[in-house]
């Protein structure tokens, strides 16, 4: 299920410019006024066995619907980047997930079946839900065995991601993270931005139309000026 959420004003455009920026050396967003400074690493890597992706909330919504685009086939690498403050904590502040190192010419709203962008009015945009504090990419059919879990072991997988994303984040000086495989498929998890919400994703278009990248705003920087319809 993908989650409708508000915004402060209107729709939510696509930042290209901040997309790129937050991933370079150097990088720096804002947050309240105040100036912080982002890292990006690769976290792990996806498997796509479908030709279709889903970001979710792995705890709460690990049979979320795949986005309608398809996207590539095989293993790619996610990549996120961190903000690091004092003041506000170190959160991450972005995912996606390179399919190829084409450049991005055009970006356009990730959706899922029954969403429809002439439906999105004032302050509103499409984002997934989540509840756990957590986001994922994974293919549909790594959630749909994965759900297929009875209960016991269910909670027991859950219990196991919990215990190794806080030390693999703790070892890598991150906040929960986590890659993980289930037989022939790989998947990442990642804390999501300030925790609980609904966070919008865009597919990254290269000039042949193929699909670049798959990114998740996590909503911890502020918005540039003019970002809004």
């Amino acid at each position: 299920m993908i989650a409708l959420a508000r915004a402060e004003e209107r729709p939510l455009l696509p930042d290209a410019a901040r997309f790129e920026a937050a991933f370079k050396p150097g990088a720096s967003g804002t947050v309240e006024g105040t100036s912080v400074p982002l890292d990006s690493r690769v976290l792990g890597e996806v498997t796509v066995s479908s030709g279709q992706i889903v970001a979710c909330d792995p705890f709460v919504f690990i049979e979320a619907k795949p986005f309608i685009r398809t996207v590539p086939k095989g293993r790619f690498p996610v990549r996120i980047a961190v903000m690091r403050s004092q003041r506000f904590g170190d959160r991450i502040a972005f995912a996606r997930v390179e399919f190829s190192q084409a450049p991005v010419v055009t970006w356009e709203r990730a959706l899922v079946p029954g969403q429809d962008p002439a439906k999105l009015g004032k302050d509103e945009y499409y984002g997934f839900p989540v509840d756990a504090g957590t986001g994922a990419f994974l293919d549909p059919a790594a959630g749909a065995e994965i759900a297929a879990l009875p209960a016991d072991q269910m909670q027991v997988l859950d219990d196991d991601w919990i215990r190794q994303g806080e030390s693999y984040g703790k070892e890598h000086g991150l906040p929960f993270a986590l890659p993980v495989s289930r037989g022939a498929h790989a998947m990442v998890l990642f804390s999501s931005g300030w925790g609980d919400g609904a966070y919008p994703s865009w597919f990254g278009l290269a000039a042949d139309g193929s699909v670049a990248m798959l990114l998740t705003d996590l909503r911890v920087v502020d918005d540039a000026p003019g970002r809004r319809e």
